[in-house]
């Protein structure tokens, strides 16, 4: 009998997910074209920073509206999120220097956020799994990882597209699952349960 079984996790909020992350990586490239543009008037001077400015912003936002599905992967949105962060911090400190203090902060702010939102997105845009083994059970949620121990759990439950784990008390936590699994994986799953549920 197996002694490991993983169910990959469906994540049912991904399309509300997608469609956030793309507003932000827009909002973030017109914040950085409206950055670029004090740059235009003197563009003979300052061609290398309009330019270095426009050409990033331009391409994240083009691609945010018009080929959106290159931001579902999770390799690509890094690159997007870590350029972004790059130049709204750049911005911030050449507001700095200018003593432009609330754009400074604002543009510090905003990317910091982006920071955090490449945190966010790199463990949405990843697969989830609901992970059995003898030592635990671990549910890789969007944002956190729930671990629980077998002599918490009372009963585990699988269902057409549903895990559910029952503990005491009659509290319980019911996850969406692909059902890409056999029946002899499910009664070996089953049986697997049984064995340890409450130890």
């Amino acid at each position: 009998m197996q002694n490991e079984f993983h169910f990959k996790l469906r994540n049912d909020q991904l399309p509300k997910y997608l469609m956030q992350s793309r507003a932000m990586h827009i909002m973030a490239a017109i914040l950085l074209i409206v950055y670029g543009l004090p740059f235009l008037r003197n563009f003979s001077e300052e061609w290398i920073m309009v330019l270095g400015v426009f050409l990033p912003s331009i391409t994240v936002l083009l691609v945010s509206i018009f080929k959106s599905s290159l931001l579902r992967d999770a390799n690509n949105n890094r690159v997007f999120r870590i350029l972004e962060a790059g130049f709204l911090l750049m911005g911030s400190m050449h507001y700095l220097q200018t003593s432009n203090n609330m754009a400074a902060l604002f543009f510090a702010f905003v990317a910091c956020v982006m920071l955090v939102l490449l945190w966010m997105e790199s463990r949405i845009l990843h697969d989830q799994f609901a992970v059995f083994t003898p030592a635990i059970i671990e549910l890789e949620l969007p944002f956190t990882t729930k671990k629980y121990r077998w002599n918490e759990v009372q009963q585990v439950v699988l269902k057409n597209e549903y895990l559910t784990l029952t503990f005491k008390e009659n509290k319980y936590t019911q996850v969406g699952i692909y059902p890409n699994f056999t029946e002899k994986e499910k009664v070996d799953f089953e049986f697997f349960c049984q064995a340890w549920v409450g130890r």
